[in-house]
């Protein structure tokens, strides 16, 4: 197994699990933030759904710049989660049928003509799936203190027994 079939095949993995965090949000208490400079359990979806927007466009063009991007146009966690689910998967579609030349290709995410990380695509892959990961575990610890129930994520949790 390649690089990039370790991406795809953690991507398909991760999926689920992003998903039943998301999921798990009391709807009705997105506002909720564990301190004042945090951001609301909503502002954090929308945030990971802007990051998987991101995906897909430096898979293709090598370049994202960050000013240009709009905000996911999803008002709820569900459509956020669709959001983040399609472009995922666009990314998965993109990887799995790379040639490994483009896979090593410069990548870089800028905000305007500020060059904020510079790469191959291959690692700005592997770390915005990262990225991802750490806000999601971020946003576990939301969902207990929102009056939801954590669900499991790589194994059961106090609130539920898989």
């Amino acid at each position: 197994m390649n690089n990039r079939e370790f991406l795809v095949q953690n991507i398909e993995a991760e999926l689920p699990r992003f998903e039943r965090v998301f999921l798990a949000l009391p709807e009705d208490k997105l506002s909720w933030r564990p301190h004042e400079r945090s951001k609301s359990a909503m502002e954090l979806v929308t945030s990971m759904a802007l990051e998987a927007i991101m995906c897909p466009i430096f898979m293709k063009s090598g370049v994202v710049d960050y000013l240009k991007l709009e905000e996911p146009k999803g008002k709820s966690v569900a459509e956020c989660w669709s959001i983040f689910k399609q472009n995922f998967e666009e990314m998965k579609n993109l990887v799995s049928k790379m040639t490994e030349e483009d896979w090593g290709a410069p990548s870089k995410l800028v905000a305007g003509d500020t060059a904020h990380w510079e790469t191959t695509k291959g690692w700005m892959a592997w770390g915005m799936l990262l990225d991802l990961i750490h806000h999601r575990g971020q946003l576990s610890t939301y969902i207990r203190p929102m009056g939801g129930k954590v669900p499991s994520i790589y194994g059961p949790s106090a609130d539920v027994a898989e």
